[in-house]
C-alpha cells in the first residue's frame, strides 16, 4: 500500500482543513480533484519523488520512495515524458530494455485498439496522440500504482468513452490506478473513491459508496465542497448589459 502522510505545513491552516494521512491500496481506481491551480499535479510528482518537498512523506509498504522501489509507481503526463525523435517503437523498445515488468502484449494491443502509428516518430504526433502514448506507456510499464495527469487532454468524446471502458476490462486486482482530470462527469462511473486537492494537499477522501448513501454524485458534492456560485456568471451578464463591467 502506498500512504501518503501530511506535515511540517508550509502556510498557516485552519485545524482539521487537511488528512494526515491517505493511504491508497491495490485495486483502486482514485479522482484526484481539485479547481485549477490546486496542486493536484504538484502533489502527483512529490509522490513519485520527482519535486523535492516538506510537505508529504510518502511511504510504500512502508519504505521510502528511492531508486529501490521507484519502478513500482509509474507516471503518465500531459507534461510528457519521452523522447520527440524516437518513434512510437523505439520508445517502447526503451520501456521493454529498463522495466523488466513491461507489459508488452498490453500495449501492443491497445496501441492497435487507439491506432497508435508505431512508425512516426513521437514528436510528429498530435497533441491527442501524445497523450495516448504516454497513458498508454503508463498504464503498460507494469507498475503497481499508475498515476495519469489529465490523460483525457486533447482527446475526443469517443477515444475517451472506449478508454473508460478499457481501463475496467485490462487493470488487475494488483494495480492502484490514480487520475487527475476535469472532465468528472465523465469519469464518475469509472472510480471507486475522490481525493480532493486543495492548496497542494488531500483535504477529502469520501467513496463512491459513501456518495451514493448520501444521495449525491460527485459533480453535486464537488459543488458543494468547492463552493461553486451558479448565480455568479448570471450576475456578471448582467451588470455587463447594464454597462457596470
Amino acid at each position: 500500500m502506498l500512504e501518503i502522510t501530511s506535515f511540517n505545513r508550509s502556510f498557516p491552516v485552519q485545524k482539521d482543513t487537511y488528512l494526515e494521512k491517505v493511504t491508497l491500496r491495490p485495486g483502486e481506481i482514485v479522482a484526484l480533484l481539485g479547481k485549477n491551480g490546486s496542486g493536484k499535479t504538484t502533489l502527483l510528482k512529490e509522490i513519485l519523488n520527482m519535486k523535492e518537498s516538506s510537505n508529504h512523506k510518502v511511504l510504500l509498504d512502508g519504505k521510502k520512495i528511492s531508486y529501490k522501489n521507484l519502478h513500482r509507481l509509474a507516471l503518465g503526463s500531459c507534461e510528457h515524458t519521452f523522447f520527440g525523435e524516437f518513434t512510437v517503437e523505439e520508445q517502447k523498445e526503451f520501456y521493454e530494455m529498463n522495466f523488466p515488468n513491461f507489459r508488452s502484449d498490453r500495449f501492443n494491443l491497445l496501441a492497435e485498439y487507439f491506432d497508435i502509428p508505431m512508425r512516426w516518430k513521437l514528436k510528429e504526433l498530435s497533441v491527442g496522440e501524445k497523450n495516448q502514448v504516454e497513458t498508454l506507456f503508463a498504464l503498460c510499464q507494469g507498475a503497481d500504482y499508475i498515476f495519469l495527469d489529465e490523460p483525457f487532454a486533447n482527446n475526443d468524446l469517443f477515444h475517451r468513452k472506449d478508454f473508460y471502458k478499457l481501463l475496467l476490462g485490462i487493470l488487475e486486482e494488483t494495480e492502484c490506478l490514480v487520475i487527475t482530470t476535469h472532465l468528472v462527469d465523465e469519469i464518475e462511473p469509472v472510480i471507486g473513491r475522490v481525493l480532493l486537492v486543495d492548496r497542494f494537499d488531500i483535504v477529502e477522501d469520501v467513496s463512491m459508496d459513501e456518495m451514493e448513501e448520501r444521495n449525491t454524485d460527485v459533480v453535486e458534492w464537488l459543488k458543494k465542497k468547492l463552493k461553486y456560485n451558479e448565480g455568479k456568471a448570471a450576475e456578471f451578464i448582467r451588470r455587463m448589459e447594464e454597462g457596470n463591467v
